[in-house]
């Protein structure tokens, strides 16, 4: 009888004997019981990084970034938040919840499917590992094939992964990067190529990293942080962390070298002092 061996820790471990072999394991489910429901039980005892429901009443989002809600934050209620909310709490790392015909869009994209359910404490951000460079070049690459990232040398991409930050959702690839650039003898730093997945956009993941960012920098000494920008969306963004706007002569003069003078004319410059940093 699948249905009261579920939680039995034989049956458990069976299905993990199954997935080392073969990648794959077949649960039989009776028909009086929910496939959904039986997933989210079973997922709750092996604790995966992800876990996929397929539900063909998942809403579609056309041209815009699938919803990223963190729970318990998020709002809504139904049964796919209430059995995200069930695994998330089990130790689920993350639920996606999407529609049959999208999984492959969900498993294989970047961009996602459905509906991504997390818990607020599962995204962590730290300084990239060496492991993680060629994950944050990629995210480097998608920002300027977007272009709302400038194309940089391979020297210069090196230096920002040497410097940069990484917001992860559990074990899975980067969600966010950017770089925190040194300035010494200003005793400052700057933001630099700040970009998300756009699975994780809107989600808060950019905020997180800065707030790192600033908290670190306060803690080396540093001054202010600063960042530049031509997007004014980018510059509503920054303002709401605490950034102002300052004159382009405030920053490092080492920042101009070599600055195309025609971007300059209608770059956004704003600095936070570091006397009130955000709360990592």
């Amino acid at each position: 009888d699948v249905s009261s061996r579920r939680t039995d820790d034989d049956f458990v471990g069976e299905c993990w004997a199954a997935l080392r072999r073969h990648g794959q394991v077949a649960v039989p489910v009776p028909p009086e019981e929910d496939v959904l429901e039986v997933a989210t039980e079973l997922a709750g005892r092996l604790r995966p990084f992800k876990l996929v429901l397929l539900d063909p009443a998942t809403p579609v989002h056309g041209d815009r970034p699938p919803p990223f809600v963190v729970l318990p934050r998020g709002e809504g209620e139904g049964p796919s938040i209430e059995l995200a909310r069930q695994a998330l709490e089990a130790g689920v790392g993350s639920v996606n919840v999407c529609r049959p015909a999208d999984i492959a869009e969900e498993l294989l994209t970047y961009h996602g499917a459905g509906v991504l359910y997390t818990s607020e404490q599962y995204c962590d951000v730290e300084p990239l590992r060496l492991d993680d460079y060629e994950g944050a070049h990629r995210l480097i690459e998608q920002g300027v094939a977007e272009g709302f990232l400038l194309p940089r040398s391979s020297g210069a991409t090196a230096r920002l992964l040497i410097d940069g930050y990484g917001a992860r959702f559990g074990d899975d690839h980067l969600a966010g990067f950017a770089a925190l650039r040194r300035y010494p003898d200003d005793a400052v730093a700057e933001v630099s190529c700040l970009t998300t997945i756009s699975r994780f956009a809107g989600g808060g993941v950019g905020g997180m990293i800065v707030r790192r960012m600033l908290a670190d920098a306060a803690t080396e000494g540093l001054t202010g942080v600063f960042a530049c920008t031509t997007s004014a969306d980018a510059a509503g963004f920054f303002r709401a962390l605490g950034f102002v706007e300052v004159p382009h002569e405030v920053l490092p003069e080492a920042k101009w070298d070599g600055y195309d003078p025609q971007r300059r004319r209608v770059l956004v410059t704003l600095r936070h002092e570091l006397g009130a940093v955000l709360q990592p």
